[in-house]
């Protein structure tokens, strides 16, 4: 019984699901063992002790799906911003650019490519001033006119690893959910830097990365073999696949372990071709709603609004 992990606001308070169907329960009703010993520390907690509370939340799943347990679900959210990012907030966002050859084909004139000539880019966003939940609203970066999307398929680290190998790299992986990597592009290549490519203006501003709605334990999804969609508006600006992803997840995970440990809770985004507006001159403003889908995670809305 395939189920997610979400956190929902509850009576004001970050709350711990559990997510089977198009039903909610709260993980202290349904399997409060997967809170232990630190229920603070909400889903956090859950991913730092994978390997003893997946096992925990699959029978609960699995009690809720055929009737054994029949503790009363949580009422559905009252608003989209009560479904909150599902980690609050994890250590680290390591996202992974130049993933796809199509992006690399617009953004560095690649025509073809040696993996092993090459490695892609990775770079972090921090956690608690950028993560945003579905429902909620995207602050504008003032300081750019080039406001850009793109759409990832993010990978949470259930263990504790330094110097993966293709092997052992996908033990590491606790589950996937769907996540918008924002960026600014005329900060990413501004004339006044001195060296003109920059990660942290571009990419590392305020409210960059939404992500959610919830996290999809591994054994349900094959990660090679996910289509994902991106709406502006309602209209479809992307329509992609992750088999065209030049790195596969555990090859991304051994670059990215040769040079930084990845412990439980930390989320890996993994890329995203070429965008349509990029390409066409045509950038994200206040007022517009972004959409976007992953097969078998669900879909992460969210709306652009001008900051105050």
């Amino acid at each position: 019984m395939a189920f997610s992990v979400m956190t929902l606001r509850v009576n004001g308070t970050p709350t711990p699901a559990l997510c089977v169907g198009d039903r909610h329960w709260a993980l202290a009703d349904v399997a409060p063992e997967t809170l232990q010993p630190d229920p603070g520390r909400g889903l956090l907690n859950v991913f730092d002790h994978w390997e003893r509370t997946e096992p925990l939340l699959v029978r609960a799943a699995e009690r809720l799906a055929d009737g054994t347990d029949t503790t009363p679900p949580l009422p559905p959210p009252a608003a989209p911003e009560d479904v909150l990012t599902p980690l609050l907030y994890p250590r680290k966002v390591i996202l992974t650019g130049g993933n796809y050859l199509d992006h690399m084909h617009h953004e560095a004139g690649f025509t073809s490519w040696d993996k092993e000539a090459n490695y892609p880019i990775f770079f972090l966003k921090p956690p608690t001033t950028t993560l945003v939940g579905p429902g909620r609203s995207v602050r504008y970066p003032a300081q750019s006119e080039k406001f850009d999307f793109e759409i990832e398929l993010a990978v949470v680290i259930g263990r504790t690893g330094r110097h993966l190998t293709l092997d052992n790299a996908m033990d590491h992986v606790a589950g996937y959910t769907v996540l918008m990597d924002l960026s600014a592009r005329d900060w990413q290549l501004h004339p006044k830097h001195v060296v003109k490519f920059d990660l942290f203006a571009g990419k590392a501003f305020d409210d960059s990365c939404p992500m959610g709605p919830g996290i999809v334990p591994a054994r349900f999804v094959d990660p090679e073999n996910l289509r994902l969609r991106f709406w502006t508006n309602g209209d479809l600006r992307l329509d992609f696949h992750t088999r065209d992803m030049m790195w596969s997840v555990a090859e991304q995970l051994v670059q990215i372990t040769e040079h930084m440990t990845v412990e439980p809770g930390d989320v890996v985004s993994t890329g995203c071709p070429s965008r349509l507006e990029s390409a066409l001159g045509r950038y994200l403003g206040p007022g517009d709603v972004l959409e976007g889908e992953i097969t078998g995670l669900g879909r992460l809305s969210v709306e652009i609004v001008k900051e105050h």
